[in-house]
């Protein structure tokens, strides 16, 4: 994290961070943005669906990083029902505009168009059932708007 934290003032790139489980976003967030001064607009916490923690989240995205809700292409995974849920939780607290979506593909075939499930996957089952909970126009903006702005460059 420390080194993290160095390349990003070195850069102004943003931080991604892996939370195994989902779980340690507050103790990531103490540490990044309390102790290592990295602005928490820079930062994108990963894996949240794996902890359907309703309060955390609400708490992470307080802070005002970025919440990734990564791997809901994922059919085996038990709190990818709840990911419609969450991001409801934290649109209905005005956070919409932290919530990013993904396919944690991390194989080739995750990420092929005929493989599965990776990206197709995302926008053909997860899109519809999202919007079906928040509306089309809030998963547009979290398909676009929302990671334009989370990894779009600052210039100093």
């Amino acid at each position: 994290m420390t080194a993290a934290a160095e390349a990003h003032h070195a850069t102004g790139a943003t931080i991604t961070v892996h939370l195994e489980m989902g779980t340690g976003a507050l103790d990531v967030l103490d540490l990044l943005c309390g102790k290592s001064g990295v602005p928490p607009h820079r930062v994108v916490l990963g894996h949240l669906n794996r902890s359907p923690d309703l309060v955390v989240h609400r708490q992470a995205a307080e802070y005002g990083c970025y919440l990734a809700f990564d791997g809901p292409s994922l059919a085996h995974h038990a709190t990818d029902w709840r990911m419609p849920e969450a991001v409801r939780a934290l649109a209905d607290a005005g956070f919409g505009d932290r919530v990013l979506l993904g396919a944690d593909t991390t194989t080739a075939a995750a990420r092929s168009v005929d493989g599965g499930p990776g990206m197709p996957c995302l926008l053909r089952r997860v899109r519809p059932r999202l919007a079906h909970a928040v509306g089309e126009e809030l998963v547009e903006r979290i398909l676009t708007e929302n990671p334009g702005r989370a990894f779009g460059t600052e210039w100093r």
